[in-house]
């Protein structure tokens, strides 16, 4: 591995693994952490954001989309994107029950976007799961569950005849601290020590080709892998993120915990006044917020139900998640 440039030229390539790159990501360096003011770090979020979709959307032309899911990470991508004239088209991908969609349709409209909800049923979900699992070769849950929005998505994709860069916020928690808390006041040395030490570790861990599956996304988009943007996964950005604070990252709104809070500034201000809300919102990671969990473990239930003797003593349906667990695994036992 070598060294990128300290400002290396904006990228137009659709994802750096930072950790194979840089010999530095893993090496604790909580002096470079400088930038404390969480207005000064958006405006440097907004800035690099900007750069980062501009040089993609030039470079890749057609017709951009942004997996839209109800979250500020590509609610904001979404936003830059709309505001660079790129026109996008927005996918976003559900069941029932789930929690994206409010947000991600007042996302939409609120910026003029044409958007593409895909709806999915149990048997979709049941399917949709199969088939990442033979893509994939594992059965992985967090693998097989991030993978089945993105190859739902493709009913949308194969149908634009001139595709163009497929934009996803993906990688924004682990530079920034996303759905994480710090144990130490945010002024602190221990806290930017703390801070530090989780994004070291997660980006380390994540932005790296040598993951559990390593061909992920050729896995499941094939030839649309290499349209498939991550907006946040760069040198430049990591360079960017390194420098960010705890005070420039976390913060109250309301009397609520806020994370992410340069890029959330950064967000209500690319917003049109009456959307700036969406800024605020809070998230489960994909694999919950489009219900997917929810619906693969009501199946789960469903085919526990049906093992042989299983309501002799209680109802797989409604008892609780450990006994469910457990019926699996003796039966598991009982087949080998």
């Amino acid at each position: 591995m070598t060294e990128a440039l300290e400002c290396p030229p904006q990228t137009v390539e659709p994802i750096e693994f930072v950790a194979d790159l840089l010999d530095s990501v893993a090496a604790p360096d909580p002096g470079a952490r400088t930038v404390t003011d969480p207005r000064v770090a958006a405006e440097l979020v907004a800035g690099e954001t900007r750069s980062r979709v501009r040089a993609v959307l030039e470079h890749v032309g057609g017709t951009p989309v942004v997996l839209l899911s109800g979250g500020v990470d590509s609610i904001y991508v979404a936003a830059v994107a709309a505001e660079l004239g790129g026109a996008p088209r927005a996918v976003t991908v559900v069941t029932d029950g789930a929690s994206d969609e409010d947000h991600a349709s007042a996302a939409a409209e609120a910026l003029g976007l044409r958007h593409d909800i895909v709806r999915l049923t149990r048997d979709d979900v049941i399917d949709l799961a199969r088939d990442t699992i033979i893509r994939l070769n594992t059965s992985e849950l967090w693998e097989v569950t991030a993978g089945i929005p993105l190859l739902a998505a493709r009913r949308v994709l194969d149908a634009i005849p001139d595709g163009g860069a497929i934009l996803t916020g993906s990688g924004a928690d682990a530079i920034l601290a996303g759905g994480r808390s710090l144990s130490y006041p945010l002024e602190s040395d221990s806290a930017r020590t703390e801070l530090d030490a989780m994004i070291r570790a997660e980006t380390a861990a994540n932005f790296r080709r040598d993951r559990l599956v390593p061909d992920f996304y050729p896995a499941l988009l094939e030839d649309k892998a290499s349209r498939l943007v991550h907006v946040f996964q760069t040198v430049r950005w990591w360079r960017l993120a390194e420098t960010l604070a705890p005070p420039a990252l976390f913060g109250t709104r309301d009397d609520h915990p806020i994370d992410k809070l340069a890029l959330r500034l950064a967000c209500e201000a690319q917003l049109p006044p009456t959307a700036a809300h969406l800024a605020w919102s809070v998230k489960d990671p994909i694999q919950r917020s489009t219900g997917l969990m929810s619906v693969l473990f009501t199946a789960a239930r469903t085919y526990a139900a049906t093992l042989p003797g299983a309501d002799t003593y209680t109802n797989p349906l409604t008892e609780d998640p450990e006994a469910i667990a457990t019926r699996f695994y003796l039966d598991i036992l009982g087949r080998r």
